[in-house]
């Protein structure tokens, strides 16, 4: 596009003229952004970064508990194998703690939601480690909350979560559902991309007596 000067010559217009310096610039910055981007995945380096610690708990029925928080930073390229691994640590509590009736399941809230999903996933640990293994890839469980919880196949979901009302980002959330004395044992996992980083946070809560089982399999997790 041009228009005419007064002296009638053809003049480029400010619009074409803006987007060749934005193109131009572009140009110029692409090379720069992709040097930033690759200094900071070497300043950041290879490993899988990993802090652990756990506290003793008492449920509101007076049961022992053992509270695990475990954060993640995972360089991004490693992310595919992390998840595998982490998927599988989870199945192997899962299986230590495993009583014959228990049965699975899912509660989180995305930003545009009014209500929150509240998903039985089931009582197999194949389904478990799918619908786990989903969540921590799933785009739109970036930065959000998955509250896990494991209950007896006689005891109804809705008795310990309000499937209307319930919040898993709200504040003291998710800490107090994952202590409710109906609960066998529970979790709660979040996950996003900064930097060159994958972060990965989990929370458990399992009983006390299997505390010493369930830590070694998370000491051992990289």
């Amino acid at each position: 596009m041009s228009d005419r000067d007064g002296s009638g010559r053809r003049t480029a217009s400010r619009g074409c003229l803006a987007t060749g310096i934005a193109a131009a610039a572009l140009g110029l910055l692409s090379p720069f952004v992709v040097m930033v981007q690759g200094w900071r995945r070497w300043r950041r380096g290879s490993e899988v970064k990993k802090k652990i610690q756990s506290a003793t708990l008492t449920s509101a029925a007076g049961s022992e508990l053992l509270r695990v928080d475990l954060d993640f930073d995972v360089p991004q390229a490693a992310g595919p194998q992390f998840r595998s691994r982490l998927t599988d640590t989870v199945i192997r509590v899962a299986e230590t703690l495993k009583a014959a009736d228990d049965v699975y399941h899912l509660v989180y809230r995305l930003p545009w939601d009014e209500e929150p999903v509240v998903l039985p996933v089931g009582p197999q640990l194949q389904e478990l480690g799918e619908r786990f293994s989903l969540v921590q890839s799933q785009g739109t469980m970036a930065g959000r909350t998955a509250v896990w919880l494991t209950l007896g196949r006689e005891d109804a979901l809705s008795e310990v979560v309000d499937p209307v009302a319930y919040d898993p980002e709200s504040e003291g959330e998710p800490e107090a559902l994952l202590t409710d004395p109906a609960l066998r044992w529970s979790m709660a996992t979040e996950w996003a991309r900064v930097g060159p980083s994958l972060i990965v946070r989990l929370v458990l809560v399992v009983p006390r007596k299997a505390g010493g089982s369930v830590r070694a399999l998370l000491d051992a997790l990289t």
